[in-house]
């Protein structure tokens, strides 16, 4: 489809305002409580031809772009989403599009926007999750293609997931940053066993870890070139951190919400009102912070999201923004805690304050700034990638790999 045919701005999003207020509920679904229900709204969105906004028509996308994206998450923002989608659609789809194989493309972005399959990112591992270029998961060559060994952790969604792209090691002899391969691997076949880790705040298991015991993979799962694992695990982070924070691919899929907004944050303006906290002087002050810091997100955001969709900005823009959301949510949170007292860490009866889910909230939102690249890494590549200021001193990107285990084991 050519620029001259697109669909308007406008005739997309009346179209678009017109089924949602006809087959999506309003609120909110449950998490991924309910994954049944988000799986057939998944199926109903593509079967009405609402999925893949921006994605290629031969892979059964729209093939609209990503102000078409923004507009149907405006339009939906009222209406139960399913969110569960959102690394796939958000994360793994993209990257796909980007150095997945032809085959892999045409078989399994349908099935992705359809609903059929759910998929996931298989990155850090018990060993370290930081230092990504470090992994020791092994891809072993074979006559048909690959045998992966190993383990991953941290993993979001992997009891429901049906493929995870897996970086592994398939060159000890050269530095850790150029012997990696990255590998779509089915995740419910033979040799692998999947954990749950067991959440800090209670309640069912978010992250899991999977262990893989030669699992064979055939040669058109590998994405990208021989070698370029690093870049497509690079790729891959990028639009990570990108759908984290609600933007590109990831607008509307509720990682970051809508507008670059996290999910996740408290409205400190009502609970400062119920606790008679507003006109005091440091807290108010501490409360006009928070709204400002909301505001300025947005427009962040917003503005990021208009350059990547024009071309204007390139790059990992989609970090300055996870790092503003790992920043600026636990602060929130502290802030909530701060203004209800102990009426945020314990509760009795029906009391329908915050209560003690603020405690929890408060929890629960530390992974944000660990998840998808702690800030610390994503202070790094704000300052190299985006302000051009030089990198960390280290010779790791020259030294085979097998020398740095063996420094490791002396040190």
């Amino acid at each position: 489809m050519t620029t001259q045919n697109l669909e308007t701005l406008e005739k997309f999003r009346l179209r678009a305002r017109a089924w949602a207020e006809s087959h999506l509920e309003r609120g909110k679904f449950p998490a991924k409580d309910d994954w049944p229900s988000q799986v057939d709204a998944q199926r109903r969105i593509f079967q009405s031809g609402f999925a893949g906004i921006a994605v290629p028509r031969q892979y059964g996308g729209l093939g609209l772009t990503l102000e078409h994206q923004r507009v149907w998450a405006e339009e939906t923002a009222p209406f139960a989403r399913p969110t569960g989608f959102m690394v796939s659609l958000g994360m793994i789809l993209p990257t796909l599009l980007d150095y997945g194989t032809e085959t892999m493309k045409l078989r399994h972005i349908p099935r992705m926007l359809s609903g059929q399959e759910a998929w996931i990112q298989l990155l850090s591992e018990p060993s370290g999750g930081s230092d990504l270029a470090g992994v020791l998961t092994r891809a072993t060559r074979d006559d048909d293609g690959f045998v992966i060994n190993g383990s991953k952790m941290w993993s979001s969604n992997a009891d429901t997931a049906d493929y995870g792209l897996c970086l592994a090691r398939v060159d000890w002899d050269k530095p850790k940053h150029q012997g990696l391969g990255v590998f779509a691997v089915p995740l419910k076949g033979e040799g692998v066993t999947i954990e749950p880790i067991p959440p800090v705040q209670g309640g069912p298991a978010h992250f899991f870890m999977e262990y893989f015991d030669n699992v064979r993979i055939p040669a058109a799962y590998r994405l990208g070139d021989e070698g370029a694992g690093w870049a497509v695990a690079q790729r891959l982070l990028f639009h990570e951190r990108n759908a984290t924070a609600g933007v590109a691919y990831g607008y509307g899929l509720d990682g970051g919400g809508s507008s670059g907004e996290s999910s996740w944050r408290v409205n400190v303006q009502d609970i400062a009102r119920q606790t008679g906290t507003l006109d005091d002087p440091v807290l108010g002050a501490r409360v006009a912070d928070d709204h400002i810091e909301l505001i300025v997100g947005r427009q962040l955001a917003e503005r990021i999201n208009a350059g990547l969709g024009s071309g204007q900005l390139e790059g990992h823009w989609g970090s300055l923004l996870k790092l503003q959301l790992g920043i600026d949510t636990p602060n929130n949170a502290e802030l909530a805690l701060a203004l209800a007292g102990a009426d945020g860490v314990i509760w009795e009866g029906d009391d329908d304050r915050a209560g003690g889910e603020l405690g929890l909230n408060w929890l629960k939102v530390r992974g944000l700034s660990i998840a998808g690249g702690s800030n610390e890494i994503q202070r790094n590549i704000v300052s190299e990638r985006l302000l051009g200021l030089p990198r960390e001193p280290g010779d790791d990107r020259t030294v085979p790999f097998s020398e740095l285990m063996k420094r490791r084991k002396l040190d």
